[in-house]
């Protein structure tokens, strides 16, 4: 017999109306719809690896196998799940810039280690690039959208 997972023997600890709760929930949440149950069970383990839970990792793995899910598209559901991880360790340390007084712009290098050529920046001020509003998806799209039509 394979033993229960934690939210499981927790919710029958609280009692049998709460699991029952929780599991008519899950039920719910898991049945096809827009979505099947393996892509279900793979945004499951991404957010399982987003959030850095090793048990919940390991049970939404072992689902997603059941599911229908390969090795390949778990490695792939977990590297975008890092991903996600990552940008927002970025986001949450963008908030230490608003401490720094006066806020210093960042001089960008150019290809030969010199800095970007003064003569075209009058203000002597470094340049910033401009930035696009969603980030490195927009890179990815440009570069997709690039190759379809050189097609």
């Amino acid at each position: 017999m394979e033993e229960k997972h934690r939210p499981n023997r927790f919710t029958e600890v609280l009692g049998e109306n709460v699991d029952n709760a929780f599991k008519q929930l899950a039920s719910e949440i898991l049945k096809d719809g827009a979505l099947n149950l393996k892509e279900k069970s793979l945004i499951a383990l991404a957010c399982a690896v987003a959030v850095k839970c090793d048990p919940c990792t390991r049970a939404h793995k072992k689902q997603a196998l059941k599911a229908g899910a390969s090795e390949k598209e778990i490695l792939e559901a977990a590297a975008v799940a890092g991903l996600v991880r990552m940008g927002s360790g970025f986001n949450t340390a963008y908030a230490l810039l608003d401490d720094c007084e006066p806020r210093k712009k960042i001089v960008h290098k150019t290809t030969n280690g010199d800095e970007e050529n003064k003569s075209n920046n009058p203000s002597k001020e470094p340049r910033t690039p401009p930035r696009k509003p969603d980030g490195y998806l927009n890179s990815i799209m440009e570069k997709r959208l690039g190759n379809n039509n050189q097609k």
